[in-house]
């Protein structure tokens, strides 16, 4: 890409004019305002980010972003050029000037590879390749979109080398742009063989390089190409360039895998990944430069939600005003195209409509070091806040959340000083409940099992503070076990979960049954406590007692 391109793509014009104009938006992507260019009272200057292209429809002035500053700066197209780069954060140097022959050569080389390996797919060869896609659901509407293709094995990639030496590229040529390598035998190894291929293509729709799934057994199952001066891994997003199609259609999607983003497409929705690498600051910003919100999305096996941890790690301390970041968690070990599969549209969305925003995020990360009964872990926990808190760059924004945070700890430890007192009071009720274990009524193994179910699903906070033990029981009734373990994960997952919700994914796992009799048990009866009026304390106080009457050997 030529340094003019790459500028287009890493400053959106209504940043550029709204510096000195007044803008008002028309729709997400569309503003007016009054033309700098002569005088009128109702404004007719339209600026339009997704063509990166403005119009005046009184005077007729229009242009680019370029044009724009040249004309009311005065500047020359060099002046702009380096203002706007500098702006951007792009290196100037004299080569960036203008388009590099070298640069446009492999751009043309990797598009006659991409060409090849579309040919290959509909080969008779390629038919296993084309089976495999079509059993996921790529249709030929999909493969087109996305120039799926199919690399072969090692006869045709000599063919397809010596077919293009003849048109005048160069073995230096194929080893630059990361398609080829000499081994210590001087002779050519292959990057890509009998690989389904997805090509990378930058902002513009170029081909700049290569992923490829593997067909059958072997490893690894997914290769990209190494890193060329077209390819650096930390700037680019597969599937951005298809995701510019379909802004503000739907919600804007961060997945981890290339069919995750090709099956999110082909469902209207605008979704990037990124490639093999934790998602990087340069990647947030090219993604906040086109959308003001996006939801990440990676997969529900501890591997995506350790990467999610570290994405939110990451953004906390960049978030900006009016860009959102929100965080949605899968059920374990699915990835979207599965979700969407499994559960269909309606309840991804539902999921989205889910989503936990950056605040929470770190509200329910801080929550995880608070254990009942140790104090000091409360200390943690606010300590980390804090200090969360005061990594935030925007001055602005860590004071907001500054204040938040003392609000939700006040409110936490006056609801834990109220628990207390209320505890200590002379209650004969709640001496009945809590003065010994003797006061839990004697019952069978299976009615105290069913009563630390019945609180879990009843008070999903629970699961968080006894995540440990809860952790450790297994119990011999296997309906019981898988019930009580799913709805660990789903707390685990979604710690700010109410009650009518948790049931509600019990049930939609295939719970129905165990639900319904839950809820309509009578446990709190047969064990002696009204949980309507029972405070977070004495809950957490009942269901300790409840796991400590327990023989854990024989359950």
């Amino acid at each position: 890409m030529d340094l003019k391109e790459e500028i287009k793509n890493s400053i959106k014009l209504s940043d550029v004019i709204g510096k000195n104009l007044s803008l008002k938006k028309r729709d997400n992507n569309n503003y007016v305002a009054l033309c700098p260019f002569h005088k009128e009272k109702t404004p007719s200057f339209n600026i339009s980010d997704d063509k990166g292209f403005y119009h005046c429809f009184g005077c007729g002035k229009n242009g680019d972003l370029f044009n724009y500053v040249m004309e009311t700066e005065n500047l020359s197209f060099l002046e702009a050029l380096k203002k706007l780069a500098d702006q951007a954060g792009i290196s100037t140097s004299k080569q960036n000037y203008f388009v590099d022959p070298k640069i446009t050569n492999h751009l043309n080389l990797l598009k006659r590879v991409s060409e090849s390996y579309i040919k290959n797919l509909n080969a008779p060869f390629g038919e296993k390749a084309k089976d495999y896609l079509q059993k996921r659901g790529f249709n030929q509407s999909i493969l087109n979109n996305f120039n799926l293709g199919y690399s072969g094995n090692l006869r045709s990639n000599q063919h397809l080398v010596s077919t293009l030496l003849k048109e005048g590229f160069s073995i230096n040529d194929f080893i630059e742009v990361g398609l080829v390598k000499k081994n210590n035998d001087k002779n050519l190894v292959f990057f890509f063989q009998q690989r389904i291929m997805f090509p990378i293509l930058n902002n513009s729709g170029k081909v700049i390089a290569f992923g490829g799934r593997i067909l059958g057994d072997g490893q690894p199952k997914y290769l990209n190409s190494p890193e060329t001066s077209l390819f650096l891994k930390s700037k680019q997003l597969f599937g951005i360039f298809n995701a510019k199609k379909l802004l503000h259609k739907k919600s804007f999607i961060i997945c981890e895998g290339y069919t995750d983003v090709i099956s999110l497409h082909s469902h209207g929705y605008p979704a990037v990944a990124s490639l093999g690498t934790a998602l990087t600051d340069d990647q947030i910003e090219t993604i906040f430069n086109l959308v003001d919100e996006a939801f990440l999305i990676f997969d529900g096996d501890v591997a995506g939600k350790n990467a999610t941890e570290r994405v939110f790690q990451k953004y906390l301390p960049k978030i900006k005003l009016k860009k959102k970041l929100k965080f949605v968690f899968l059920p374990d070990k699915i990835d979207p195209e599965e979700f969407i599969n499994n559960y269909g549209l309606q309840e991804f969305e539902n999921l989205l409509n889910k989503a936990i925003g950056v605040f929470d995020m770190l509200w329910s990360q801080g929550l995880k070091f608070i254990k009942y009964n140790e104090p000091e872990s409360y200390a943690y926990s606010w300590n980390y806040l804090r200090a969360k808190v005061n990594t935030i760059e925007n001055d602005n924004i860590k004071l907001a959340y500054r204040d938040a945070i003392e609000k939700r700890i006040k409110i936490f430890r006056e609801k834990n000083k109220n628990s207390y007192r209320k505890n200590n009071v002379l209650n004969l009720k709640n001496q009945k409940l809590y003065s010994s274990k003797k006061s839990m009524p004697k019952t069978g193994v299976e009615i105290k099992i069913g009563a630390i179910i019945y609180m879990m699903l009843m008070y999903p906070k629970i699961c968080l503070i006894f995540d440990e033990k809860i952790s450790l029981i297994n119990f011999r009734n296997k309906d019981f076990d898988n019930l009580k373990n799913s709805i660990l994960k789903k707390v685990t997952n979604y710690p700010e979960i109410s009650p009518k919700d948790l049931q509600q994914k019990m049930i939609d796992e295939g719970f129905t049954v165990q639900i319904n009799n839950f809820v309509q048990s009578n446990y709190p009866t047969r064990l002696n406590f009204e949980l309507d009026h029972l405070n977070e304390e004495n809950i957490c106080s009942t269901f300790s007692e409840l796991l400590s009457l327990l023989d854990f050997k024989n359950i």
